[in-house]
C-alpha cells in the first residue's frame, strides 16, 4: 500500500464514522459523488502502480495503450480528488494556482491524448513521435499556430509520476487534517456532557412501576412519566452527537424495544390497568433488561466523545 492508497483508507475511515456519515447521507447527490471519487482515487492508483510495474515496452507492443491508460489515471486521479473536494467541502481545486505540478500534468495529458489534434480553436496540435514511446520516456511535438512553430518535448513518466504523487499526497493530507478538526470540534461540544448521567436515578423510578403492579402504588404513573421522560432526553442528546438514532444500529434496536415497551405501558397505566397486570411484569423485566443495555451503550458513547 503506497502514500496516496494509505490516506484514501485513512479517508473512508472518517467518512464512515456515523456522525459524519449520517450528515453526508443527507444529500445523495453530494453522498454518491464522494463515494465515486474515493473509489476512483484508489482505482486509477492500481493502474498507476500496474503500469510501473510493466516490463519494457515500444510503440509495437502496447506502448501507446500502456501511455494513453497511464495519463488517463494521472488525470482521472484529478478530477476525483477535485470532486471530493467538492463533495465534503463545497470547494474545487485551483490546480494553476494551488498546484502546479499537477497543473503541469494535466496540461500534458490534455496536449498529448486528450486533445492532441485540436486545442483550444485551432491554437495547437500535437503529436507523440512514435520511436520515443517507452517505459520511462516519450516526446511530443507540438505546433504552435500563433507563434507558427514547433516545440518538441522530452517527457520523463517517472517525473510525471512524482509530480502528481507528491501533490496528491498533500491534498489528501489536507483533506484529513481539515476532516479530523472537524470531528475534534464537534465532540469537544459534548466533552463535559455526559450522556450516561442522564439515566441516573432511572432504577428508582422503575421500581416504583413494579410496585404500582404489585402494590398499587400511587406514584407509578408519576415515575412512569419520568421514565419517558428520560428516556426521550437520552434519544435527544444521541442525534445531537450523530444526526440520527438510526447512525448507530445497537442503539437504534435498544431503542426501538424500549419505545415499544413505553407504548404498551402507557395504555396500562392510562387505563388504570397496572396492578396484578402480569404483562406489565414480564414487560418491566424486559425494560430493565434494556436500560441496562442502553446504560453500557451510553458510556461507551461518552468514553467516544472524551
Amino acid at each position: 500500500m503506497n502514500a496516496v492508497e494509505k490516506r484514501e483508507n485513512r479517508i473512508r475511515d472518517l467518512v464512515n464514522h456515523p456522525w459524519k456519515l449520517q450528515a453526508l447521507l443527507e444529500d445523495k447527490a453530494k453522498w454518491n459523488k464522494l463515494c465515486a471519487s474515493m473509489d476512483v482515487i484508489g482505482d486509477t492508483q492500481l493502474a498507476i502502480n500496474d503500469f510501473f510495474s510493466l516490463p519494457s515496452f515500444s510503440s509495437n507492443n502496447g506502448g501507446y495503450l500502456y501511455l494513453y491508460g497511464l495519463l488517463q489515471a494521472l488525470f482521472l486521479q484529478q478530477d476525483a480528488i477535485n470532486h471530493l473536494s467538492e463533495a465534503l467541502f463545497g470547494k474545487e481545486i485551483n490546480w494553476k494556482k494551488d498546484y502546479p505540478d499537477i497543473y503541469h500534468v494535466r496540461e500534458l495529458r490534455n496536449d498529448s491524448i486528450g486533445h492532441p489534434t485540436k486545442r483550444g480553436k485551432d491554437k495547437s496540435f500535437h503529436f507523440i513521435a512514435r520511436y520515443s514511446i517507452s517505459n520511462g520516456h516519450f516526446r511530443l511535438m507540438s505546433h504552435y499556430s500563433d507563434l507558427n512553430k514547433h516545440l518538441f518535448r522530452d517527457v520523463k513518466i517517472q517525473e510525471l509520476k512524482d509530480k502528481q504523487e507528491n501533490s496528491v499526497v498533500g491534498i489528501l493530507d489536507n483533506v484529513i487534517e481539515l476532516m479530523e478538526k472537524e470531528y475534534e470540534a464537534h465532540k469537544k461540544q459534548f466533552t463535559d456532557n455526559k450522556i450516561s448521567e442522564l439515566t441516573n436515578g432511572i432504577s428508582y423510578s422503575i421500581s416504583k412501576v413494579y410496585e404500582g403492579i404489585y402494590n398499587s402504588y400511587p406514584l407509578a404513573e408519576m415515575n412512569f412519566s419520568i421514565i419517558k421522560s428520560t428516556i426521550e432526553s437520552v434519544k435527544e442528546q444521541i442525534i445531537k452527537r450523530y444526526g440520527k438514532i438510526s447512525a448507530l444500529q445497537g442503539v437504534e434496536d435498544v431503542i426501538r424495544r424500549i419505545d415499544y415497551i413505553l407504548e404498551r405501558m402507557n395504555v396500562w397505566i392510562s387505563e388504570d390497568n397496572l396492578l396484578n397486570n402480569y404483562d406489565a411484569e414480564v414487560f418491566m423485566d424486559s425494560f430493565s433488561d434494556r436500560v441496562v443495555e442502553l446504560e453500557t451503550m451510553l458510556k461507551e458513547i461518552d468514553e467516544e466523545f472524551k
